[in-house]
């Protein structure tokens, strides 16, 4: 595999992979869970429970250079604020 030198080298590689390899074998009730993946090997954890998955994924690849995507969704976290909207008083 070639030098991984940046954050992007990261991100590009790893997007193949889940596109190309992983998510042609997902089924439909495997939505919203998150997986990482080793980009080195393609190796990769899924679980609905992020860090029962982080935690299994790091000891099957210690030294991996890793990415993640939460499955059926653009990101794997969302930031932002969803309520109705506040009125402060005087």
């Amino acid at each position: 595999m070639a030098t991984v030198n940046s954050p992007h080298d990261i991100s590009v590689i790893g997007r193949a992979i889940y596109q190309e390899r992983i998510l042609p074998t997902l089924s439909p009730s495997d939505k919203g869970k998150v997986i990482f993946i080793d980009i080195e090997t393609g190796g990769y954890e899924i679980d609905a429970d992020e860090c029962a998955a982080m935690k299994r994924f790091m000891e099957r690849f210690p030294n991996a250079m890793g990415w993640s995507e939460r499955v059926g969704y653009p990101y794997v976290h969302s930031f932002g604020y969803f309520g109705a909207s506040r009125k402060d008083d005087d």
